[in-house]
């Protein structure tokens, strides 16, 4: 069996047995692509060496030795996402709309150069940065021959009907309930009532939340040549799925079936914990350099889910009882990799600035643990974390970022971000990493700063329903930033 093909069978199958977490969730809770403020959008959120701004702890904790005054400010921001989809030829767009906080800081600043100990400045900071935001919609039909009623089928071989509310609650069992499929005592199989014609598919996916992480920092400027600093992060974790499935035969010849629905509802919520360390050294006044490490950020989440099914006859339409309809519930713990980031700035001057962030990590020290809740069964997730390390793969994530002063007190910003690939290529999950452009304004006073900027990011992947069905998906998101900042 292909790696690809063992992709798909463990992502979907996993679904519909007794735990419901696999490489996807690993994935999803591990990639992050930094959201803020304006400024820090507008540069690409390349930030790593520069700091003085108030999303900047976020990549390295030191940025905030570089204030020398008090800050707060608060950013929102609003936008769109448009999925446009390729099941068998035939395209499909969705698009829905995103917006609220993007992030909100305290900077209070001490002035402590009067203890002559080389400590100009020490920062107590405070804040919170939507670092992820998962809301996304993706439809497509079309036609083709395999059917979800054929993963179903096959799933169940050699389980006599008694068994599948135990072993298959969430998949076989509602489809024998519902009378799409029939069983065969003498071979011990099962088979659907579809005929030998194509099936026409319609799925929609629909996704809600993102990931938040509140923080508390500490900074220092030595000398005015090195900054260091450090923060915890809080990192609470929101993710929401509904997934509405029909097929419709498109040939009824020699069948009373018509088609059936079948829906999927999930609902994730847990916070985490991190540390991020870091430092900004002057090898002069023009040229800086920056390291951080975040340590990964140990989760816990709890997923609730459930399922539904309806088959549609000729002349009938059968549902499950209430009673019959499954839902899992389960809480275990994700640990997701460590960052390592290098940046180096380079200042012209009054003219303007450029930073390079260069990110390493490796998605295979992604893992999952059991809970130590007595509430829920433990699970060693060896098979799944196993099963992580052969299909992702390390990758490096570059961010770039500058501005120009036009005038005494007005900016022009830019940035790019590129977040590398983290499946291995023959897996065929993603088609290409994630792309981020972007630009903005600003303006800066004594005691205001004001900043917008706009943010494209595009990204493309495949969607696997079950194995034998995919989807190209081709993702574009923008989004305006507006930001506001108090000195004090």
């Amino acid at each position: 069996m292909g790696k690809t093909v063992q992709l798909l069978i463990c992502t979907n199958f996993l679904l519909f047995t007794l735990f419901a977490q696999n490489e996807t969730d690993l994935y999803r809770f591990s990639r992050t692509t930094y959201n803020g403020g304006a400024r820090f959008e507008a540069m690409g959120g390349s930030f790593g060496a520069l700091g003085a701004d108030l999303s900047s702890s976020q990549i390295n904790p030191a940025g905030y030795g570089r204030y020398s005054s008090s800050t707060v400010g608060m950013s929102f921001y609003g936008g769109s996402v448009k999925n446009d989809s390729e099941f068998n030829q035939s395209t499909s767009t969705a698009n829905n709309s995103i917006g609220g906080i993007s992030n909100f800081a305290l900077v209070i600043t001490e002035d402590a150069s009067a203890n002559g100990k080389g400590i100009q400045y020490k920062q107590w900071g405070l804040g919170m940065n939507r670092i992820e935001n998962f809301r996304s919609k993706v439809s497509y039909e079309g036609q083709q021959y395999a059917s979800l009623l054929d993963e179903f089928v096959s799933q169940a071989y050699g389980y006599e009907p008694y068994y599948l509310n135990s072993y298959f609650p969430f998949s076989t069992f509602m489809a024998y309930e519902t009378w799409a499929i029939n069983y065969d005592p003498g071979t011990m199989s099962y088979y659907s009532l579809l005929n030998e014609g194509d099936v026409h598919h319609k799925r929609t996916i629909e996704n809600k939340g993102g990931q938040t992480e509140v923080f508390l920092s500490y900074s220092a400027n030595y000398i005015n040549k090195l900054y260091f600093g450090a923060n915890i992060g809080f990192r609470h974790h929101k993710y929401e799925e509904e997934i509405f499935h029909n097929e419709t035969l498109t040939d009824t010849t020699g069948t009373s079936l018509r088609g059936f629905d079948y829906s999927y509802k999930l609902n994730t919520s847990g916070w985490g914990t991190n540390i991020k360390i870091g430092a900004i050294y002057l090898v002069s006044e023009a040229f800086r350099l920056g390291l951080a490490i975040h340590t990964p950020t140990f989760t816990e989440l709890r997923d609730q889910w459930t399922t539904n099914m309806s088959t549609h006859f000729a002349d009938s339409t059968s549902t499950l009882h209430p009673t019959l309809i499954p839902t899992g519930d389960y809480q275990y713990k994700i640990r997701n990799p460590y960052r390592l980031i290098g940046s180096l700035a380079y200042i012209f001057g009054t003219r303007g600035c450029l930073n390079i962030d260069i990110e390493a990590m490796d998605y295979r020290m992604a893992k999952f643990r059991s809970t130590r809740d007595a509430a829920y069964t433990p699970y060693s997730y060896q098979a799944e974390n196993d099963y992580a390390k052969e299909v992702f793969k390390p990758t490096l994530n570059i961010r770039v970022g500058g501005e120009i002063v036009l005038m005494s007190s007005i900016y022009l910003r830019g940035g790019m971000a590129y977040y590398g690939r983290a499946f291995k290529e023959e897996i065929m999950a993603e088609n290409k990493g994630d792309l981020i452009l972007s630009c903005g304004l600003g303006m800066k006073t004594k005691q205001l700063q004001m900043d917008v900027a706009y943010r494209n990011r595009m990204g493309s992947r495949n969607y696997y329903a079950f194995s034998q069905s995919v989807t190209s998906i081709n993702t574009v998101a923008n989004q305006v930033v507006l930001s506001l900042a108090l000195l004090f």
